[in-house]
């Protein structure tokens, strides 16, 4: 791994007040143009509650988008890495691998300096193969504050600070994945106004988790000035049992009480993937304590994962009892990730195909 400062980057501040709110309108609108082709690679988790996973479920997917990226290069095909930043301020993607305090964990601080203070974006490469990271944690908490500070001087132009940032580094990779919480009304701002496409990881079956995406849905609206084409591509099902290769009622009820919902809002279901992530608490919270995706963890309970720098095989992974973990579920978890995966992107990419034949009828 490294710790590498993207420098030389034009001034986002500069972009902010340039286009304030006290700007023609149509300039504001020429602006958001201008960055919208630059940013269709950004995918974006969140969902109007806590509690959902997507920390788990983007972590995973960048994961499994690396791993391919690295298949690609054994193929001698053209390559890209993977870039995952979370926006957060509790940080647990550095948890989930394995970077929390370590050498390259800053909590955040390069973020937030990059963001609100026009330095150079500082990213950790090679987390793992074709994975980037830009590190979160307590540093980010001063983000809203500082943003907020910015829009009350120069208007609504300021949540286009991430947007602005992200389309000078975008070249560089394959796919931005942004993970952003509903805590912070302004954090999902700068994110739903940075991305193209999102994902929803929904959790359980109760009214809230409904709730949940009737409130992104309206954020969602809400940022339509600064971003006209961010959809939702995805509802990202995880922690629902699996019986003979099949989901259950639980699912398969939820997913008809939303697709009635998406009828209404004339949203197609095609958003309803049909691969989902089983019921696998245990090994999930197990890989997550040993700083691995599934992909690895499950490598690593088969005995199969080797160590960079030996060739060793890395120790077999134990529950807090000393158990080993098992390694069929692991493989299975691993393997709704992938399936999960494939699924979204290819969403993704026929969402970017649309928006691309948008953009040619009105040449």
């Amino acid at each position: 791994m490294d710790l590498v400062d993207l420098d030389g980057l034009s001034s986002r501040l500069n972009v902010i007040k340039t286009f304030s709110d006290m700007s023609d309108p149509e300039d504001i609108d020429a602006l958001v143009r201008q960055l919208r082709p630059r940013l269709r690679n950004v995918i974006g988790a969140t969902i109007g509650k806590g509690g959902e996973g997507k920390t788990t479920v983007t972590t995973n997917l960048a994961y499994v988008l690396a791993e391919a990226e690295k298949e690609k290069g054994r193929q001698g095909k053209p390559t890209k890495p993977i870039l995952y930043i979370e926006l957060d301020s509790n940080g647990n993607g550095r948890l989930n691998l394995g970077i929390r305090g370590s050498e390259f964990d800053d909590d955040g601080l390069g973020f937030f300096e990059a963001l609100t203070e026009d330095k150079g974006l500082k990213v950790v490469q090679g987390v793992r193969p074709y994975l980037d990271m830009v590190v979160s944690g307590c540093h980010n908490a001063d983000i809203p504050s500082s943003v907020t500070k910015l829009s009350d001087k120069y208007g609504i132009t300021s949540y286009l600070l991430l947007a602005a940032l992200l389309a000078q580094i975008s070249h560089r990779y394959r796919w931005i994945l942004l993970d952003f919480s509903p805590g912070d009304k302004m954090i999902q701002r700068m994110g739903l106004a940075a991305c193209t496409h999102l994902i929803a990881p929904m959790k359980g079956s109760d009214n809230a988790v409904i709730e949940g995406l009737g409130t992104l849905a309206t954020l969602v609206r809400q940022i339509r000035r600064l971003n006209h084409e961010v959809a939702i591509v995805s509802l990202v099902f995880l922690g629902y049992r699996r019986v003979n290769d099949q989901p259950t009622s639980q699912l398969t009820n939820l997913r008809e009480k939303i697709g009635i919902l998406l009828d209404r809002a004339h949203i197609s279901r095609e958003v309803l993937v049909s691969a989902f992530i089983r019921d696998g608490a245990t090994t999930a919270n197990l890989a997550r304590n040993y700083g691995m995706p599934a992909g690895e963890f499950a490598l690593a309970a088969a005995g199969q994962l080797l160590e960079s720098d030996t060739g060793k095989p890395v120790d077999r992974p134990r529950d807090e009892n000393g158990r080993y973990a098992d390694p069929k579920r692991a493989l299975d978890l691993a393997g709704d990730y992938i399936s999960v995966a494939t699924q979204v992107i290819q969403l993704v990419r026929q969402r970017n195909q649309e928006l691309h034949g948008d953009e040619a009828s009105h040449c």
